[in-house]
């Protein structure tokens, strides 16, 4: 069943419709934000309850937007609680084809080193980059999912970007490299 904007925003659909509608896409946000299918699995559990809990009054404004503040911050609050556990993250984003029934293809430019690159970015980098590349959110919306200011989102933007275009330098660099090797072989 596809369900619209205006019908989520304008209530006339049940909690189990906005569940069946928006799966697929928290379900992968969650995964570009803790890396750990498993995870991203309870994160969107846990937001789903958060949202039934207040869906009559959620059901009324934006509740994917709401939907995705709870989950961002869900996830933003395991990262902190993992990095002082050092956990192994199990999964990848590649899993998702099973879960959200992606195709594989979806993620191929995530495989490698861009990969470990995005899942190395601090936490609060990391989920900027997530929402405004990936669920193409505008700044204010980014700063009101996290809490914090415009010009945070635009320095949080900003420092991970440069981060990602070092990665794909270098990276680009090692594949001149040896592609040279090859030609003198």
């Amino acid at each position: 069943m596809t369900v619209n904007a205006e019908e989520v925003r304008g209530g006339e659909i049940t909690f189990e419709e906005f569940v069946a509608s928006t799966a697929g896409r928290l379900l992968r946000t969650a995964m570009f934000l803790v890396y750990d299918r498993h995870l991203a699995e309870d994160l969107l559990q846990v937001t789903y309850e958060r949202v039934a809990r207040r869906w009559k009054r959620v059901a009324a404004g934006e509740p994917e937007a709401y939907a995705r503040k709870v989950l961002v911050n869900l996830a933003i609050d395991e990262n902190r609680r993992r990095a002082r556990r050092r956990d192994v993250p199990a999964g990848s984003p590649a899993d998702l084809e099973r879960l959200a029934g992606t195709s594989a293809g979806t993620f191929t430019g995530l495989e490698g080193g861009l990969d470990e690159v995005l899942r190395a970015l601090p936490v609060k980098q990391r989920a900027v980059v997530v929402l405004r590349y990936w669920c193409d959110l505008n700044e204010q919306e980014i700063a009101d999912a996290l809490r914090i200011s415009r010009g945070t989102v635009k320095s949080h933007t900003s420092r991970a970007m440069a981060t990602l275009r070092r990665h794909v330098d270098a990276r680009t660099r090692d594949g001149e490299r040896e592609e040279g090797r090859a030609h003198e072989r």
